[in-house]
């Protein structure tokens, strides 16, 4: 035991000389402050930055008051005025702790510290700890007390990704350092206000993360009363001056974050932040200026944003998202939302929500995926069935059809009109498990489904209802669509096209034409693709219409708490949603849905608002640029012109229309009900 302890003394006095002789050491090296990632759309046009999350404003000593630096120096180095830039009894000790892997907590001096922050890193080991040692001698023998101290308070970091003091004293309290003591309340300076504020900066550096008066205000306030302690001990303040400013009345704690820069596309810039996180914080920040090429395509971004303003009511309470997918590779083109209390970083997206928070209904846009599974089952596109007004499908399940009446019709007509009588027992029939399967590998996200003893259904068997609506996510819906476009093959999303850096070139490259996965046949794909070339053309989504092929459903949940539509062309997919942040309401002790109402008072269906916003998309997308790559196709005559308006419709109740109406195809055969309309509304 005695040789190993000889030994490791030997090594640690030569590893201590080693520091101190070694050459050269840039006395005047500062930190840089790390720089924003650019971002680019696809075609090399730069829409935002994504800034480091450590924040940092270095300034002067000049700017740093006294009262900061004597509360730094109390709690942190009370010899830091008189001794060399080491504390020796504090370096065995820290030595010992790492040798014997004791908790023993050591202590550095103000300038080790710097010297660890700057120079050598965090890494626990008893060679780091002497070289730091080393270090710190030599930059005291070049550099003043003061020179130390203001470089120690501009680097030192102060919890919710603030470096430096002044950036702490801006987040925290919403004043730059040199106004630290300024009070928005009365607009006057106040020396006790300064001096709490300072003892509490100084009280939390020893534990940043867990001691802030966001985090932990109540230790936060401890810690304060411990630095006034060590202030008083030390003569910077007076017991009077202590007390004063511990039992002042502070203002609230701000937290004021630095506002990121303003851009077109928040949601998108956010999602590339996450996909970029692998590369760590030295790697995006401090190489020089990385520069990522993404896949927006700014100009059908614009589009997307000015139709939502155009076109969504202005309804208090109010989500919506409209996001894009080209189905050829996965590329995200453009997503933008509405939230209720506007757009937060990072926060809970309605585009694209974490998969344990999805809850909202896809109605009737779950109806190509149970077309699929039929017809990969041996069903067809010209197979006929009855659809009653109402059908029981199972136990206390008893959909109806929006708009009532009943007739005869074939599975690609039940599919353009979105009848509900024939796409509910056809779904049980299929298997409803199957479809949610064979939709989740199409790329659909899908939240929780009830099942079994729940519903009345077979353990592991989920509830017959889902048939007219799973819950969803709207950029996965449009993921899955691409699906159907692309011939049966899924192209996850992708949002990053390349990554580079000036000092280490590229870092990554993506594939020009990815494979993809073959999720169905080609047959089935392009079979139900030109079922919904029908809806768009014919049927509840003639809304959409373009002068061009298009591709989509509708949907519309029960009690009008959802509406959707997803339209596609060759080179895009873009789902529309919206709905209100609260589905459901108590009034006078009843549970009452929070129905969507157009302008006029009457109910949104996923026909009318959703598909009048993509076709707007469209329209502003040409006014803006032209469209002929986001078309993917030349424009092609229409057969039914969108002014056509017919006076004939498959039902003869009231209820408001939930589309344009267009030419009925003639495969239907519709029997007129003389059932009075419904006031509550099944799934579409």
């Amino acid at each position: 035991m005695l040789g190993w302890l000889s030994l490791a003394i030997v090594v640690a006095i030569v590893s201590f000389g080693a520091g101190l002789l070694a050459a050269p050491l840039n006395y005047n090296f500062q930190p840089v402050p790390p720089k924003s990632v650019l971002l680019l759309d696809s075609t090399g046009q730069a829409f935002a930055t994504i800034h480091s999350p450590q924040i940092e404003h270095p300034v002067p000593s000049s700017k740093i008051p006294l009262v900061m630096k004597q509360a730094i120096v109390a709690a942190e180095d009370k010899s830091f005025y008189s001794n060399a830039g080491i504390d020796p009894v504090a370096i065995a000790r820290a030595a010992w702790r790492d040798i014997t892997g004791h908790e023993l907590q050591g202590g550095s001096t103000i300038t080790q510290q710097y010297v660890k922050n700057v120079y050598t890193g965090n890494e626990r080991t008893p060679l780091r700890k002497l070289r730091e040692a080393s270090l710190a001698i030599r930059l005291e023998q070049h550099l003043s007390k003061d020179a130390i101290l203001t470089r120690y308070l501009n680097t030192l970091y102060l919890g919710n990704g603030t470096a430096g003091v002044d950036a702490a004293s801006r987040f925290y309290f919403g004043q730059p350092i040199d106004r630290i003591d300024y009070d928005p309340k009365t607009h006057q300076d106040d020396p006790k206000l300064g001096l709490a504020r300072a003892a509490t900066l100084a009280g939390i550096a020893p534990a940043p993360s867990v001691w802030n008066p966001v985090s932990d205000p109540k230790e936060a306030r401890a810690r304060e009363l411990y630095v006034l302690n060590q202030m008083l001990i030390a003569g910077d303040i007076t017991s009077q001056q202590a007390g004063d400013a511990y039992g002042s009345s502070l203002p609230p704690i701000v937290a004021a974050a630095e506002p990121d820069a303003q851009t077109i596309a928040p949601e998108f810039r956010d999602m590339v932040a996450q996909d970029l996180q692998h590369y760590g914080d030295t790697t995006l920040f401090e190489s020089g200026g990385m520069q990522v090429k993404t896949t927006l395509d700014l100009t059908l971004q614009q589009a997307a944003v000015n139709a939502m303003h155009q076109v969504l009511p202005r309804s208090k309470g109010l989500d919506a998202a409209i996001v894009a997918v080209d189905p050829r590779n996965g590329d995200l083109r453009a997503i933008t939302e509405q939230k209720v209390g506007g757009y937060v970083a990072n926060g809970e997206d309605v585009a694209d929500p974490p998969v344990g928070s999805i809850t909202r209904s896809s109605g009737s846009t779950i109806k190509p995926f149970t077309l699929a599974v039929a017809l990969e089952r041996g069903h067809s596109l010209s197979e006929t069935h009855y659809a009653p007004e109402c059908i029981q499908v199972a136990v206390g399940y008893r959909p109806c059809n929006a708009e009532g009446g009943a007739g005869t019709y074939t599975l690609e007509s039940a599919l353009v009109r979105s009848i509900n009588t024939v796409f509910a027992p056809l779904g049980v029939k299929v298997g409803l498990n199957r479809i949610v399967h064979f939709a989740e590998r199409a790329g659909l996200e899908v939240g929780h489904l009830d099942s079994g003893s729940t519903c009345g259904v077979r353990k592991g068997q989920i509830c017959p209802s889902y048939a007219l609506g799973i819950p969803i996510s709207p950029l996965s819906e449009a993921s899955a669509y691409g699906s159907f476009i692309d011939h049966g093959i899924h192209h996850p999303v992708r949002s990053v096209l390349s990554v580079s850096t000036p000092v280490q070139g590229r870092l990554f490259q993506a594939t020009t034409k990815p494979a993809g996965e073959r999720v169905m046949p080609a047959s089935v794909a392009d079979a139900v693709t030109g079922a919904m070339g029908q809806v768009v053309q014919y049927g509840t989504g003639s809304t959409a219409r373009q002068p061009f092929p298009v591709y989509g459903k509708t949907g519309t949940t029960d009690d009008f708490t959802n509406a959707w539509f997803t339209g596609c062309t060759k080179a895009v997919c873009i789902t529309v949603w919206m709905g209100y942040d609260r589905p459901y309401r108590t009034v006078h002790g009843k549970v009452v849905a929070h129905q969507l109402r157009d302008r006029y008072g009457a109910p949104i269906y996923g026909g009318t608002v959703p598909a009048e916003i993509f076709s707007r998309i469209f329209s502003d997308y040409r006014t803006l640029q032209g469209a002929p790559a986001l078309v993917g196709a030349p424009p092609t005559p229409t057969s039914v012109p969108v002014t056509t308006v017919p006076t004939a419709s498959p039902s003869a109740t009231s209820t408001p229309s939930r589309r344009q109406q267009a030419p009925t195809p003639p495969v239907v055969t519709v029997t007129p009900s003389s059932s009075p309309s419904r006031t509550r509304r099944p799934l579409l």
